[in-house]
């Protein structure tokens, strides 16, 4: 029965990160762990090649990397590529195997638990209005080459270490701090996070073991989820949709930390 339910919420995070262009493939980390039953530091490393896969194939088959605004992806996805990398690399491996009373899976997820809560807070509020926006074809003239550069590399380091896509703070500083609409903003995320996810997953093939029939369907199938979600983005409003889906971002992080914080303990 949970793999069967592990197979649909695969489907349901690639629709999500169809639509919304992130905030989706968080949910990965704790399908493969409480429904496939993987560990979480594998699990935290399968999600970033599943969601950087998907991702780039996703956008190929939608063609909305048509309108990919290939200056500011790569100002972004350099840095936050490299901190995806080193988190995977170095300092996953690094983390002591019992942290306190924690062990090592303990730890990422009830991190990953406490991302969970961000996200969701940043899903639910009102979005921020945004000012001149930028229309197709436009790159971004005015971005704060520092700034950007900063985010992306905070963002990849934390996406790296816990496995999500870092969709949720992506788009918001493209559309909010960067100008671009969200038409843009939701293919442009999408590139920059295939490109992290997939190096940060590189970075990990020496540390943990990849069951790659596993990690393949699971891609082929949050594909077919992202496509659905590409298709359809034009006829739903994703703000509509955002803040219910960060009720359920808010539900399934306090239940990884009473899993992991109380259940496991007693």
């Amino acid at each position: 029965m949970l793999p069967t339910l592990g197979w649909i919420a695969t489907f349901a995070v690639g629709f999500v990160l169809g639509l919304l262009g992130g905030g989706g493939s968080i949910l990965i980390v704790p399908v493969l762990v409480y429904l496939f039953l993987n560990p979480a530091e594998q699990s935290t490393g399968l999600s970033l090649f599943v969601v950087g896969l998907s991702a780039a194939i996703g956008l190929f088959l939608s063609k909305d990397y048509k309108v990919v605004q290939v200056r500011t992806a790569l100002i972004f996805a350099i840095p936050s590529s490299i901190g995806a990398f080193l988190s995977r690399k170095y300092f996953v491996p690094l983390t002591p195997a019992h942290i306190g009373s924690f062990t090592k899976d303990t730890f990422l997820l009830v991190l990953f638990a406490a991302l969970m809560l961000i996200v969701s807070y940043r899903m639910i509020r009102p979005a921020k209005t945004q000012t001149a926006p930028l229309a197709a074809g436009e790159e971004t003239n005015n971005a704060n080459f520092l700034k950007t550069t900063i985010l992306g590399l905070a963002v990849g380091i934390t996406a790296g270490y816990l496995g999500a896509g870092g969709g949720f703070l992506i788009v918001p500083a493209l559309n909010q701090s960067l100008g671009l609409t969200m038409t843009l903003a939701i293919p442009t995320s999408l590139a920059i996070i295939s490109a992290q996810s997939l190096i940060g997953f590189t970075g990990a093939l020496s540390t943990t073991q990849t069951d790659w029939p596993f990690a393949l369907g699971l891609t082929a199938v949050a594909i077919v989820g992202l496509s659905v979600g590409s298709r359809v983005k034009s006829k739903i409003d994703p703000a509509k949709l955002k803040p219910a889906f960060g009720y359920f971002v808010l539900a399934t992080g306090i239940f990884m930390l009473i899993q992991e914080l109380i259940l496991k303990k007693s």
